[in-house]
């Protein structure tokens, strides 16, 4: 045998060879597709919100009288004297108070009283610098004759705001002083810290009160009243 066919011989073994290998290796796995990488899904809860309730306007009390023609302000004069004393025969106090009337019936204001004495023919004097100062609270009633009732209550700024009073007579010249809260003790007394009056133009209305036996006692003399309506 010739070189040439031993080297031919030789390439057809190693062709065969490789056609073998070729043919028996397993198919190549496949690539997988690799996706492209996905946002993360939040879950969003819609939460509804129940509508405001819308308030309704509150309704215009309706009064059993006619209001318009009684607002504004109303001037109730009071008047005090006590009479008949220990020390002091006539003792009085003036104020007018200023009430004012609300769209809703209420009634508020405020009053100031000026003591003064007689008490002829000695020498008297008031020596109090202020006034008795009071505030107004109350409302309106109807009344039965078809008019409208002030309930006004007084509410003192000082109740136990002493009166000082001044005496000098022949008998004694040198004077005598009393300093004592006799204003908010007779009203106290003869039940006047609550006045009920008719809110009419012109009223008038007078009274009288013994306090040495209503205040057992401790107060003497008689209180006389008057109250005047006014605007």
């Amino acid at each position: 045998m010739t070189t040439t066919t031993t080297s031919r011989q030789f390439a057809f073994l190693y062709l065969c060879l490789m056609f073998s290998v070729v043919a028996c290796a397993p198919p190549p796995a496949p690539t997988a597709t690799l996706r492209p990488p996905q946002p993360t899904r939040i879950p969003t809860r819609i939460v509804t919100l129940a509508p405001t309730p819308t308030l309704a306007p509150s309704p215009t009390p309706t009064l059993p009288y006619a209001l318009a023609p009684l607002l504004g302000t109303w001037l109730v004069d009071i008047n005090l004297q006590l009479r008949e004393g220990i020390t002091f025969d006539d003792v009085r106090f003036f104020g007018t108070a200023l009430v004012e009337v609300a769209l809703d019936g209420a009634l508020s204001g405020s009053v100031e009283f000026y003591p003064t004495v007689l008490q002829p023919p000695c020498v008297t004097a008031a020596l109090d610098p202020e006034p008795i100062r009071a505030t107004l609270v109350g409302d309106l009633q109807p009344a039965e004759d078809g008019g409208v009732i002030a309930n006004l209550r007084f509410v003192p700024e000082n109740a136990a705001q002493p009166t000082t009073l001044r005496l000098a007579c022949v008998e004694f010249p040198e004077g005598i002083v009393l300093s004592d809260p006799i204003f908010w003790e007779a009203m106290r007394a003869a039940d006047l810290l609550t006045l009920r009056v008719p809110l009419r133009l012109g009223f008038q209305r007078q009274s009288s009160a013994d306090l040495s036996g209503i205040s057992g006692g401790a107060l003497y003399g008689t209180l006389y009243t008057q109250v005047r309506v006014s605007r």
